[in-house]
């Protein structure tokens, strides 16, 4: 890459100049009415404004030069800029080095074409070029190189040309004032934006877009809101642009309901068929998790590029449409001329990982091989976290081994998946095998670290790495870390240390600490501390039910029947409810996902007559069901009847009937699970001699021969 020459900004803080205008560029001596008089220069100029496609324009340049008319400055500065316009700039640069008495409209046409194709380095070279020849730029030049200084983020250098064009007196210019907003607005003093936006004397619609999506950019969507309001008083009318900045605007607004005025203010004025305005709608509706919305976009689309494709796969992969996801992105793959990109295939293998889904993220690995992805450093990430989250993590290792390049991402998920599946040695060792190879660990990297040490109650390594962090590693414990470490001594029985730990934290504790220690609270019995930690959790987050079923839960566990039901009173009151629970099983290729008590599934008749048996056959084994958790009030049968239809027990049973003998059964779980449903997977996977992985909100759990991978630690 170009380096930006030495003594740029010294120019531009000591340089004066007459004043120019708009007339310097007109009535240059490029543009005298001698040369336009020219019969055949006129010819070829007037085909060159015409034709924006690169054969015709290389015609009428090998016309001119066999013609004798390469010296011909008009048609010289004519043709660079349609070769800027195609974006031939090596063309463009040959034409403008010929020209033996280049004048400020050529260079600043080099310098607009440089800018115009992202070419920023360039753009700045040749206006450093251009004042060494002791040729002043004109309006249209700084205008043209602004947004470099914007994209590039050359805060100096912006400011430096923004104080020549004040301190030369140059007459206001709509087109300069219009590129500083944008070029302030990239660097994000959106502050300064607003002085130059507020000091304009013309404003066109231009200007007010720029300004709006200055706010929108810089995450002041509120203000840009309200200056379009303004926009529209002063009677401008909403372009396509100003609708793509609304947009952006609404999507720094937590309220849903601001983005779907923005779409019917897109229908209303006839701006909704504009492909970047769908994509960008969709956009909004899925991170406002509003699926359905998104969808409704996607499928109006008349055309539909790999973006919009991408969008509505990521929509899918993040909102529990697993099975939709996996058919909308075998629809991706009967498209013609579309064709995949590593976001595409990185979202797709995130739906596996997440569902569970072992047989579909096997077939998009092979995919992810195939169309010459393999070597993707952000997608290997995915692809062993697919594996992870499958719960196979010999092909999790097979495949971080044979990468050729691994960056920090690729580590992390390694360590992670060692960690979730209890290896915490083999965690630590990666930890420093990644130091060994010349990767700095990052602050995730300690979480991983720290995680892994919680899960496998490796108590005394994991206070040691916490404590080593600044010193060792030079990263300084943040909340995630606090957290981690909390957990670590919570699960471990510590509830003391782990309480002293909360309040000596260095900054106000948050809900992940306070989760943490109050599921430590549950684990151990400890109702009084349970208590004074869940009432600081309900002030962080009053309407987050997890927590009151979490309260619910340990007063139930200390026979607290009382205020079990004054804590599920209070979650009614709310208008609050539990997250239901819901299990996914893939079975040859196909996802099936069950709910808590759901007998009205489309398999339940198939699962039934199972699920009793399987019951029956733990139960002569020695499975007593735990109905601690349960309301006392209910009868009997109704407690046992809601333990038995847990969405787990209901998959793994679904499992067993649809599954040859011996095969490995796997269960991804939305929710922690229960104490209950731990306890008959062990007699499960002993009675009927399965593998069954269970992957839940926490962890994994792999039962084999009546014992879990967790060692009951969990």
């Amino acid at each position: 890459m170009k380096r930006l020459s030495p003594g740029f900004n010294s120019y531009f803080s000591h340089q004066k100049s007459p004043t120019l205008n708009s007339n310097t560029f007109h009535n240059h001596p490029s543009f005298t009415s001698n040369q336009r008089a020219q019969p055949k220069p006129i010819s070829h100029a007037s085909i060159l404004q015409r034709v924006k496609h690169p054969n015709p324009i290389k015609q009428v340049h090998a016309n001119i030069v066999t013609s004798g008319l390469s010296q011909n400055i008009f048609l010289s500065n004519r043709l660079t800029n349609s070769y800027t316009l195609c974006g031939l700039m090596e063309d463009a640069e040959h034409v403008f080095h010929r020209i033996s008495d280049k004048n400020t409209v050529s260079w600043t046409i080099l310098i607009s074409g440089y800018a115009k194709n992202h070419l920023f380095i360039e753009a700045i070279e040749v206006l450093r070029k251009m004042i060494t020849v002791s040729l002043l730029p004109n309006e249209i030049t700084i205008s043209s190189i602004l947004p470099a200084f914007g994209n590039m983020g050359l805060t100096q250098m912006g400011r430096s040309v923004h104080c020549f064009w004040i301190r030369n007196g140059f007459a206001t210019n709509v087109f300069v004032e219009t590129a500083l907003v944008g070029m302030y607005s990239k660097l994000g003093f959106a502050g300064a934006a607003r002085q130059v936006f507020d000091g304009m004397s013309e404003r066109n619609v231009v200007a007010w877009n720029a300004m709006i999506s200055c706010y929108s950019g810089c995450g002041f969507g509120e203000e840009g809101f309200r200056l379009f309001n303004s926009m529209r008083r002063e009677g401008f009318h909403v372009d396509c642009f100003t609708i793509m900045s609304l947009i952006s605007a609404s999507s720094g607004v937590e309220d849903l309901r601001v983005g779907e005025g923005v779409h019917g203010l897109t229908v209303r004025n006839g701006v909704e068929s504009d492909q970047l305005v769908k994509t960008a709608l969709m956009d909004v509706y899925v991170n406002g998790k509003r699926i359905e919305g998104a969808y409704f976009i996607f499928s109006d689309m008349p055309m539909k590029d790999v973006v919009a494709w991408t969008l509505m796969l990521t929509a899918f992969s993040s909102g529990q449409y697993w099975n939709k996801a996996i058919e909308h992105f075998n629809e991706m793959r009967r498209v013609e001329d579309l064709e995949l990109d590593s976001v595409a295939l990185t979202g797709i293998m995130s739906s596996c990982s997440d569902s569970g889904a072992l047989h579909q993220g096997r077939r998009v690995h092979a995919l992810v091989v195939k169309t010459g992805f393999a070597h993707d450093v952000f997608l290997g990430s995915a692809v062993i976290d697919m594996y992870t989250n499958c719960a196979n993590l010999e092909d999790a290792r097979k495949y971080f081994e044979g990468m050729e390049e691994k960056d920090v991402a690729c580590w992390n998920a390694m360590i992670v998946s060692n960690g979730m599946n209890g290896y915490g040695n083999d965690a630590i060792d990666l930890f420093l095998r990644m130091k060994g190879s010349g990767i700095n660990p990052d602050e995730s990297t300690l979480v991983c670290v720290l995680c892994a040490c919680s899960h496998a109650g490796m108590v005394g390594q994991g206070l040691h790495i916490f404590r080593h962090m600044v010193r060792t590693w030079n990263i300084v414990p943040n909340l995630r870390h606090y957290a981690c470490v909390v957990d670590l001594l919570g699960r471990a029985g510590r509830l003391g240390d782990a309480y002293s730990l909360v309040n000596s934290m260095p900054f106000h504790p948050d809900f992940d600490v306070y989760c943490a220690l109050l599921s430590a609270c549950k684990i151990h019995g400890n109702i009084e501390l349970g208590i004074e930690i869940s009432e600081k959790l309900f002030q962080l987050e009053p309407n987050d039910a997890g927590y009151y079923i979490l309260l619910s839960n340990m007063y139930a566990l200390a026979g607290n029947w009382e205020c079990v039901k004054m804590a599920r009173v209070s979650l009614r009151s709310k208008g609050l409810k539990k997250d239901p629970g819901f299990s996914s099983i893939e079975i040859d290729g196909e996802l099936y996902t069950f709910m808590a008590g759901q007998k009205d599934h489309p398999q339940y008749f198939e699962v039934e007559g199972i699920l009793k048996c399987m019951i029956v056959r733990i139960q002569e084994a020695g499975y007593v069901p735990d109905t601690k958790s349960v309301l006392q009030e209910l009868s009997d049968d109704v407690k046992l009847d809601m333990l038995y239809h847990h969405s787990e027990k209901l998959a793994i049973a679904f499992g067993l009937g649809r599954t040859k003998p011996e095969t490995t059964i796997r269960v991804t779980k939305n929710l922690r699970t229960c104490n209950d449903c731990h306890f008959a997977c062990k007699f499960i996977s002993k009675v009927f001699k399965r593998v069954i992985v269970v992957k839940d909100a926490n962890r994994f759990h792999v039962f084999r021969e009546g014992v879990c991978s967790c060692r009951d630690y969990w």
